[in-house]
């Protein structure tokens, strides 16, 4: 991120930024919204965190920037002169809001390219008609805090997250299967770290012999970019994921293979100094994959709406 980009958000913003919901709630969206929160801070613009109740109302005052989210947003005041990025909102209650001073967010997938008319890189498109963003999350550190490339000694693999799937099977519980049975045949343990925290989480990924972040089917045929893929390399792991979107985007550095298998023993063979120039060509990739982008990109298509 450039400073003409990080001053951007600052300028337009003087007032601060909002992140509405979920401060207090146990849900796999709230670490999106403290990532909004923490890196607003980390820039220096005033920024608040609340819950979804109607005491935290005042704190949407003329001038801020509110991020907020559909599940979390019962009480989110609609205030005049106030700027609204709204994650995945209901279209009716989304329509109640000023048109000229917000925007719909979404995560990015494969087909957003088909309906957005306007491409901002290679996974952020944004639609003036519908007034709709598309981008992925990516990773909460800033470009300039990327760990350096390590190589884990430990032979494990440690997976900070879900394993789930549904009746659609949307999840991802098949292809860890498959990465847990591929892992074993290198040596490799796998570990599941349900919830940790980002001190932890790094620790883990860091002392990891490999950390593939695998998705489940569905998300890789639709695209969808786990951020698990860009934390993972901005914390100096190697990135091995089975979403294609991401050859696109690494280039050479990205680890190829037919299967999950052939991905991992590509990755396995690697000597460490190989996988040391494979890692810092990856985390040169994805320098503008990070929370202080998502917020500018933001900023950048409020301006396109006022």
């Amino acid at each position: 991120m450039t400073e003409p980009e990080s001053n951007q958000l600052i300028t337009d913003y003087p007032a601060g930024v909002v992140v509405w919901g979920l401060r207090g709630v146990r849900d796999t969206f709230r670490h999106v919204n403290r990532h909004f929160f923490e890196t607003a801070e980390a820039l220096g613009i005033p920024a608040v965190w609340t819950d979804d109740r109607p005491g935290d109302a005042d704190v949407v005052r003329p001038g801020v920037l509110v991020l907020a989210v559909g599940i979390a947003a019962k009480h989110l005041p609609n205030v005049a002169g106030v700027s609204y990025c709204l994650h995945n909102f209901d279209s009716q209650v989304a329509e109640q809001f000023d048109p000229h001073r917000s925007i719909v967010l979404q995560v990015y997938t494969d087909g957003c390219a088909e309906v957005a008319d306007e491409k901002w890189g290679p996974a952020t498109f944004f639609d003036t008609h519908t007034k709709v963003l598309y981008q992925p999350w990516g990773t909460n550190l800033r470009a300039d805090a990327f760990l350096p490339p390590v190589v884990g000694k430990l032979p494990i693999s440690v997976w900070v997250g879900s394993v789930w799937d549904n009746a659609e099977h949307q999840g991802n519980r098949k292809e860890i299967a498959e990465m847990k049975r591929d892992l074993r045949s290198n040596g490799i343990q796998f570990l599941r770290l349900p919830r940790a925290s980002d001190r932890a989480h790094i620790a883990a990924i860091r002392a990891s012999r490999l950390a593939p972040a695998i998705a489940g089917a569905w998300q890789a045929e639709k695209g969808y970019l786990p951020c698990r893929v860009f934390k993972n390399i901005s914390y100096g792991q190697l990135g091995v994921t089975n979403v294609g979107k991401f050859s696109e985007i690494l280039g050479d550095s990205a680890i190829q293979g037919e299967s999950i298998a052939e991905m991992i023993d590509t990755a396995v063979s690697l000597s460490p100094q190989e996988r040391e120039e494979r890692t810092r060509a990856q985390q040169e990739a994805i320098r503008n994959f990070t929370y202080v982008d998502s917020l500018n990109m933001i900023a950048r298509a409020l301006r396109r709406v006022t």
